[in-house]
This record gives C-alpha cells, structure tokens and sequence, in this order.
C-alpha cells in the first residue's frame, strides 16, 4: 500500500544554472502535500553554482559529482542516494528551468496511489506565453524521433483537460513511487542526453504498470517557444546517439530498419532546412550521433544499487 503522506525524495539536477536552481528551491518551499527531502546533485559544474548553493540554501542537501554525468547520469547518482539515505515513498525528478504551481503535487501522488501506475506526469505548459502547452503527456513511436509531446504549441482548452493512460511522460516533471524503482530499475546514464525517459517509459510498460497524465497538476517549463529548444550540434549529436540506442534496445527487425530510413530521410529536410541558416553543421552532428548510437555497447539499465549495474 502506497502511502500519500510518505515523504517525497526532490532530484534537482544542476549543471551551471545555479539562477534557475535557486529559484525552483524556493518555490518548493511552498508547496503543497507531504514533506520533501530536496537534493540538489551538481552535475560539474565550473561556475560558481557550488559555492552559491552553500552559501543561499545550506539547508538543501547537495551532492557533487565532481564531472558532468548526463541528466540521466545525475538523477540516477541522485535517486540512489535518497533511497539509500532517506525514507522516500516518491521520488520526484524535476527540471531546475521550471515554475510549479502550489497544488502541482497532491493530484500526481493521488494518481500514482493505484498499485498498477508506475509514474505520473503533470500538464506543462511554456513559460511565455503561460497558456500554451508544451506537453500534455505523450506517446512512444517508431519514427526518427521516438518520442511525440502531446499538444505542443496548441493552446490549453478541454482537449487536455482529462487525465488518461500514455505511453510516454518527460522527466521535465515525473513523480514515480519508489516500488516501482524496485522493478523497473533507474534511468539509463547510457543517455547522456535526453530519451532516457522513454527508455524508462518503455521498461515500465514492459513491467506491465500503467503511466498515467493528470491535467490537474500544472508546471511552466522555460524553453523557446517557438522551437522547443536550440538546434545545435550538441544537442544534436546526442538526439541522434540516443534514439540509436533507444531503436536498438526496444525494437526488432524490421522496425529498426525502418527506423534507420526514417533517419536517413529526416536528415536530409534538416539539411535543406538548415542549410540557409548556415547551421550544417547540427545536421552532420546529428549523422554522426546516430552513427555511434548504432555502433555503442548497450549496457544492462541500472538497478537501485550501484552492484545490480
């Protein structure tokens, strides 16, 4: 029996962005629902996030890395730790470049109350403008890209005002009850950057526990509007490397074949597309990432302790 008053473990990972850091912190101090253990795991950073951390919030527990481990890499030292170190029923994983509303949390741990949810995801919306949506859940596909946000870019209205089943929640906000952990295991490091949490989302519904979007929690999350993030040869490089990875641990032939044409025919609209824009090089990178994302061992996905790797 899953308990609501249990209290939540906060992962806060942070990697030179001590502003925005700093920021979530205090609104968490006035959140709503059962008592939160915030850990903050500094990611390497080399600016001053370390010092201003200890010095603006010594009563938030912060954990250093010492080297930059991937967002995935980051929240699994984190989860760990508050598991290992804590009495956590819940572990919430949550990006430092958002704005929660107070009530965000009660209606994600209700949700996640039935023994058969595995996670709950809120309903996100850019920060600017506040009534736009940026995800309302999603879906796991088989494409270029496997993943697809719910009501990107469309403007809130009933559509996505009624909690239901998905396939897919983003780690941008994710609560997940920590006897779910137990069985379905951390999120992959193998992903440095981004699809960890379809990978998740994926042994989750393999482990038969539904996940489930609930429109009454609501958080803002701070990206561009009007691309969802930068185009850039980093991020692209890790957007192709870790779809590979995903395509290869989940699917078979011929899905992962179509996967690879998928690819092939998507880079070639970004080169027309980017091309203009002098910004070629995001494309080549991203080739390159999908290149070595098709050639890297696939690792086993971590277990709660660091033995069960």
């Amino acid at each position: 029996m899953r308990d609501p008053s249990a209290p939540v473990g906060v992962v806060l990972v942070n990697w030179n962005g001590v502003g925005d850091t700093l920021d979530v912190l205090g609104q968490l101090d006035h959140v709503e629902g059962p008592p939160l253990q915030r850990l903050v795991v500094d990611n390497g950073s080399t600016d001053d996030s370390v010092a201003r951390l200890r010095r603006e919030r010594p009563d938030i527990e912060l954990l250093e890395t010492g080297e930059n481990l991937g967002f995935a890499g980051g929240n699994l030292v984190g989860i760990r730790h508050l598991l290992e170190r804590h009495d956590c029923g819940w572990i919430l994983l949550l990006n430092t470049d958002v704005e929660v509303d107070r009530g965000f949390l009660p209606p994600l741990i209700e949700a996640c109350r039935e023994a058969q949810v595995g996670a709950a995801g809120p309903k996100i919306y850019f920060h600017q403008p506040p009534d736009l949506i940026w995800a309302a859940g999603g879906r796991l596909r088989l494409r270029e890209t496997v993943t697809q946000e719910f009501g990107i870019r469309e403007p809130d209205g009933p559509a996505w005002g009624e909690p239901k089943d998905v396939t897919y929640l983003t780690t941008c906000c994710l609560l997940v009850p920590s006897d779910v952990l137990e069985r379905v295991g951390l999120f992959d490091p193998m992903f440095f950057i981004g699809v960890e949490d379809a990978d998740w989302c994926r042994r989750a519904l393999d482990a038969a526990f539904r996940l489930r979007y609930v429109p009454q929690s609501r958080i803002w999350h701070k990206v561009a509007t009007s691309t969802g993030g930068s185009y850039t040869p980093f991020k692209t490089f890790h957007t192709g490397r870790s779809n590979a990875l995903y395509a290869r641990r989940h699917f078979r032939f011929p899905a992962l074949s179509f996967f690879v044409i998928a690819n092939i025919a998507a880079l070639g609209g970004a080169l027309l597309r980017e091309l203009p824009k002098g910004n070629a090089r995001a494309v080549a990178s991203k080739a390159k990432g999908l290149w070595q994302g098709l050639r890297d061992p696939l690792a086993t996905p971590p277990g709660l302790k660091a033995d069960q790797d």
